[in-house]
């Protein structure tokens, strides 16, 4: 049996008897209350799509990539549920836990294995009860380390690199996601020609490589990319609420007799059930979900381009344990509780543009080479991007100028 969902993005989406029993489970059905951009509706008021409407279009691409490639049966159907559920490992507000969730537990969002491994199913005869992934997968007879390996990309596994088509520098996912949050935020530097390229996609010698009427579709890609990062993904505003909201989740767990257990179970609730944990807590956490309803946010007091900073001082800063000293310091001089002291580091290294590492096919060589390599435009971006990351000192505004002139003492100092 095929069903066909309505999406905004895709047109119609079909789904077959499988990926209608795997969005029918517990962990898939989570993902309609997980936001996909954070807090992002702060600052663009249509930025409330979920993680579920993205794995629906990343499945979609999914299929309609294997068409093209022509992908054996025997890999299509574990690349197809992976694919569906790449992201049922994100915490509430997705990417704006996960920092936490990794800090107290080790996992990422890709850290799915006690989801689909589940060594005793409990099940039982009870209509209309819910299903989980492990069940699912199991009733299919799939292969669920190879479900995992697609996932997390481990690089397992002989022949084609089939992982890249879902986790790589160009992939389904990206596809979907940049669309998607262009559409729902209104900015339109994401509207991509997924269309064509897919058709720019093929394997050479077991990698997934761009030919040459590919290049100028990922050059696009890439390029949208650059630009939603300062304009959505970096925006200060949801930066601010992400920080605070995180703050106070980070402050509520260390209240936990058992930390660890507490941080693990986020992975299992979703934007509504932290919300409310939060709203009825005490103290910080409660007065941070209050700023964060009301839009009392945290004030910039210091906002710049890490270029401007000393060598080693960016190199401090990419250590969380030395930022959160900085924000000791800077509170000392400031004269107040470190917890209305947060310093924003959006310069990590590993956020580079990766994507740029693609590789294109040389047909004339019959080799390949990067992207970076072979477009000037790339290369460019390449270049600049890190250096396009901001350096950002959050206070309330009562404090700005206080924690401003301490902030420039201690990290220009």
């Amino acid at each position: 049996m095929h069903k066909v969902i309505r999406d905004p993005i895709h047109g119609y989406i079909e789904i077959d008897d499988l990926a209608i029993a795997i969005l029918e489970t517990v962990e898939l059905q989570r993902l309609r209350r997980i936001r996909q951009l954070g807090f992002s509706y702060l600052v663009y008021p249509g930025a409330n799509h979920t993680r579920f409407e993205h794995s629906l279009g990343t499945y979609h691409l999914m299929n309609v990539l294997l068409d093209k490639l022509a992908v054996a049966k025997e890999e299509e159907t574990e690349l197809r549920v992976a694919s569906l559920i790449h992201d049922i490992g994100h915490g509430p507000y997705s990417h704006v836990t996960e920092p936490l969730i990794r800090t107290f537990t080790g996992k990422t969002h890709e850290d799915i294995e006690e989801m689909l491994f589940v060594h005793e199913l409990e099940r039982s005869d009870a209509e209309d009860r819910s299903l989980h992934i492990a069940e699912v997968l199991e009733d299919y007879c799939l292969d669920r380390r190879k479900i995992m390996g697609y996932i997390k990309n481990t690089g397992e596994g002989r022949g084609k690199d089939f992982a890249k088509i879902l986790n790589g520098e160009i992939d389904v996912d990206k596809m979907d996601y940049l669309v998607r949050d262009s559409y729902y935020t209104g900015v339109a530097y994401g509207v991509l020609d997924n269309m064509r390229l897919i058709q720019g996609l093929d394997f050479f010698e077991g990698q997934l490589v761009i030919t040459e009427k590919g290049i100028l579709p990922a050059e696009y890609l890439l390029f949208s990319r650059f630009l939603m990062y300062p304009t959505v993904y970096r925006h200060h505003t949801s930066r601010i609420a992400r920080l605070m909201f995180a703050r106070a989740v980070e402050h509520y767990i260390n209240t936990k007799t058992s930390a660890l257990e507490y941080a693990l179970a986020l992975r299992e609730m979703d934007d509504f059930e932290l919300d409310v944990t939060l709203r009825s807590a005490e103290g910080y956490p409660k007065e941070m979900m209050a700023r964060i309803n009301e839009r009392r946010l945290f004030k910039r007091a210091v906002y710049t381009g890490i270029n401007v900073l000393e060598a080693h001082v960016v190199e401090e800063l990419d250590t969380e344990d030395r930022v959160k000293e900085l924000e000791h310091e800077i509170s000392i001089k400031a004269g107040i509780d470190d917890k209305y002291v947060i310093i924003d580091f959006q310069g990590a290294k590993e956020e580079s543009l990766k994507e740029s590492d693609a590789r294109v096919l040389i047909r004339d060589e019959q080799s390949t080479r990067s992207l970076r390599e072979v477009s000037e435009l790339i290369s460019m971006l390449s270049r600049v991007f890190w250096e396009k990351c901001k350096l950002g000192v959050y206070t309330p505004g009562k404090y700005r100028d206080a924690v401003k002139k301490a902030a420039e003492a201690v990290l220009w100092r």
